[in-house]
């Protein structure tokens, strides 16, 4: 549903005039054709300055559905995100730009039934912003407040271009790269905060979803880079959970094992395997926070159906997620931890690494449970230190460092000492 009260006659919009009435025999057929894998993006009357259309610039809006949810692509082969409110450019497009989504409708032409989504911009070239409405306290989502801000959003995403272009990533000063994306949202949510009056509180809750958004945009520019830091840990942890042949070998070596063999974690495990897919740290710390609900769920499902009461520690928490992480089939279980770190680490408005309170923990729990296999697992291995180096337990601090950002430190250090043995 459009997140505005606005409705447009698309039979008086110039862009779609001019698609169909130009380009009928062609690229407007072929898209009508493709029926409901079909969605024309129309930008709004009120928004477009040009009079007339090139092609390229309707084929930019042309989109046809792709095998990934919510991703979608343009006759010219770039990347389109469009979620219920919004539609988001992504690869391929020079410049970053989320659009509003005004009106939803079907339209039925040429035998066939597709989607038109009205936005509040075009993809590509000048436009003209509509009127912000001011957003209260009240009313609003503060996931569309930059979109309210065109002025602010520019800044905010010309700044993570610049970023993009001319920061330098460091092995082992993944801290500062943090500290940097830190400060280009902070400098957002300042001034957003002014402009829409808004309480601590609220300031608080625009840091978490401005800061979801940068690192959206440079997902492509910094978790590669953790993957190829972490390439030869990880096949190093990755070979030591496959040297336990079954769950019922890792039992006999997992602290209390024998009494938690009856807790199912297969649906925590399937929970865990979504880190893949999830691209800012923030979404990455909701599902392992979702896969310890999951695992709480699961130990008081086997509570109500043994007979025997079936008492449950906080460190048999830990040794279930021992379970869940051999279940699951993550690739990059340290470039992801290493991602989440980063967010975490440091001040914010919202408690800085207390930030997600239980899910904090469910953070520390999954680390735990890595931390096993790098320290326990009897996969043969090569003269180099202990894998168990490459994450650092808990969360104070290490001899030498700052407790801050003590597990990320610990991750790239070990990482880089390794590349240039």
């Amino acid at each position: 549903m459009a997140s505005r009260a606005r409705q447009e006659d698309l039979s008086q919009n110039r862009f779609l005039k001019a698609l169909r009435a130009s380009y009928e025999g062609g690229i407007y057929r072929q898209a009508a054709e493709r029926g409901e894998r079909t969605v024309i993006l129309v930008p709004c009357a009120e928004c477009l300055e040009a009079e007339h259309f090139g092609q390229s610039f309707l084929e930019t809006h042309l989109l046809q559905a792709s095998a990934m949810p919510n991703c979608y692509m343009n006759l010219l082969g770039q990347g389109v995100e469009i979620k219920e409110s919004s539609v988001t450019t992504q690869l391929g497009f020079q410049e970053h730009r989320i659009c509003e989504v005004l009106q939803n409708d079907s339209m039925y032409d040429l035998s066939n039934t597709f989607k038109v989504l009205v936005i509040d911009k075009p993809l590509i070239g000048r436009f003209r912003p509509l009127a912000a409405e001011k957003i209260g306290a009240e009313s609003g989502s503060l996931d569309d407040l930059l979109l309210h801000s065109p002025a602010i959003q520019g800044e905010f995403f010309d700044e993570v271009d610049r970023f993009r272009k001319t920061f330098v990533q460091v092995p082992g000063c993944e801290n500062r790269t943090a500290e940097r994306i830190r400060e280009i949202v902070t400098d957002a949510v300042d001034k957003l905060s002014r402009q829409h009056q808004l309480n601590a509180t609220r300031a608080a809750q625009l840091e978490f979803a401005v800061s979801r958004q940068a690192y959206t945009a440079l997902h492509s520019f910094v978790f590669p880079h953790l993957q190829s830091l972490l390439t030869t840990q990880e096949e190093k942890l990755q070979t030591a959970v496959k040297f336990y042949g079954s769950v019922e070998e890792l039992l006999k070596v997992v602290p209390g094992g024998d009494r938690l063999i009856l807790v199912d974690v297969s649906a925590p495990a399937e929970q865990l395997e979504l880190l893949d897919g999830k691209i800012a740290p923030h979404e990455k710390i909701e599902c392992v926070d979702q896969a310890h609900r999951l695992l709480q769920k699961s130990i008081g499902s086997e509570r109500t159906l043994n007979a025997a009461p079936l008492e449950i520690t906080g460190d048999d928490v830990l040794s279930l997620f021992i379970l869940v992480v051999f279940r699951s089939q993550v690739k990059n279980f340290l470039a992801h931890v290493c991602h989440m770190e980063m967010y975490l680490q440091g001040p914010s408005r919202s408690g800085g690494g207390a930030r997600f309170e239980e899910a904090g923990y469910a953070v520390s729990a999954l680390q735990a449970g890595l931390q096993f296999f790098l320290e326990e697992g009897r996969a043969p291995v090569s003269n180099a230190p202990s894998a168990f180096a490459y994450l650092p337990p808990g969360l104070s601090s290490l001899p030498g460092q700052e407790q801050e950002a003590s597990h990320l430190q610990g991750l790239v250090r070990s990482a880089r000492a390794q590349a240039v043995r």
